[in-house]
């Protein structure tokens, strides 16, 4: 794989900070991988605007945290790309034009009736603050936004967890059908996985805010949080995630003991050290942002001319 092959990560930091469920998940794997390609990492805070709209106020400020943890898990943003979808709209919203032309209302239906949102109850919609219908946003951008976007980025890889491979079968749709239909010959991007797709939180079941541990806990949280856990298979996970099978190995062969817990919480505290020590300014964020936002601007407007050419649209 050469270098100039360009790789997109995209995440959602309408949570904020990230925990262990993110970086083994996902950003890990990306960052021991990052120089095999040119890599960008997408943010995409522009869904948290329109899908958790009472989360406005609150969404930059975790957006900033979430770029802080990547950076502080060895991403190099000297040598690659970190970008905001609100940032950039004005850029990928044409993209998403073009390629809402050719997806079916079908199927595009369907994806929906099968998102998080889709399957929101009336009550639970009140609560995040959008109505009790979905609007065409909600409707159309969560479902083949991504897509757009990543094809946009002109994507030869698509990195992540297990919850973002859904994202390549709708590229497939997308992509079979504008070359079908306008001659183009657009690739899929290829699938790079991450080691570990998923792991669980500390009360054995799949790591989510309420059970997790942030990459920036403090120790003395950490080590509580460690000492909770009973079921060894998170441990075993969690050591073969940081590429220490011989301990994973060891483990697996006898019960969890109470030595096991303090090694655990040695090696989380020595390998998330990063995130407690290494605090970045919003300014030096920003800073990263708007280096980013300028390449990814740069690689919109190239796929852009393509598309404008094949609608017969006059050139910017």
């Amino acid at each position: 794989m050469a270098e100039n092959n360009i790789l997109i990560s995209t995440h959602n930091p309408v949570t904020g900070p990230r925990h262990l469920g993110h970086y083994f998940g996902a950003m890990k794997s990306l960052v021991e991988c990052q120089h095999d390609y040119e890599t960008i990492v997408v943010l995409d805070d522009l869904l948290a605007h329109f899908m958790y709209p009472k989360e406005r106020p609150y969404i930059q400020n975790r957006t900033f945290y979430v770029v802080q943890d990547f950076i502080n898990s060895g991403f190099d943003a000297e040598k690659h790309t970190i970008c905001l979808t609100s940032q950039l709209h004005r850029y990928f919203m044409e993209h998403l034009l073009y390629y809402s032309s050719v997806v079916d209302v079908a199927y595009c239906n369907h994806l929906y009736e099968n998102s998080f949102l889709g399957s929101l109850k009336s009550y639970q919609r009140k609560e995040l603050g959008i109505g009790n219908y979905p609007s065409v946003v909600e409707w159309l951008y969560p479902q083949i936004g991504i897509s757009s976007i990543t094809l946009g980025l002109k994507a030869d890889y698509f990195q992540g967890g297990e919850e973002i491979i859904g994202y390549i079968y709708i590229m497939d749709e997308i992509v079979e059908k504008l070359n079908q239909k306008y001659g183009l010959q657009v690739a899929v991007p290829g699938y790079v996985p991450s080691k570990k797709g998923y792991v669980n939180g500390i009360d054995g079941k799949y790591m989510i805010q309420a059970n997790c541990l942030f990459l920036s806990e403090a120790e003395p949280d950490l080590h509580q949080k460690v000492h909770q856990i009973q079921d060894k298979k998170v441990f075993i996970e969690w050591y073969e995630s940081m590429h220490m099978e011989d301990k994973a190995a060891d483990l697996s062969a006898r019960p969890l003991q109470v030595n096991d817990k303090i090694d655990m919480a040695n090696a989380l505290l020595e390998e998330l050290r990063p995130h407690r020590e290494n605090k970045m300014t919003n300014g030096q964020i920003i800073e990263v942002l708007k280096k980013g936002n300028e390449r990814a601007k740069e690689l919109f407007s190239e796929t852009a001319e393509e598309l404008r050419e094949v609608f017969y649209l006059p050139k910017l």
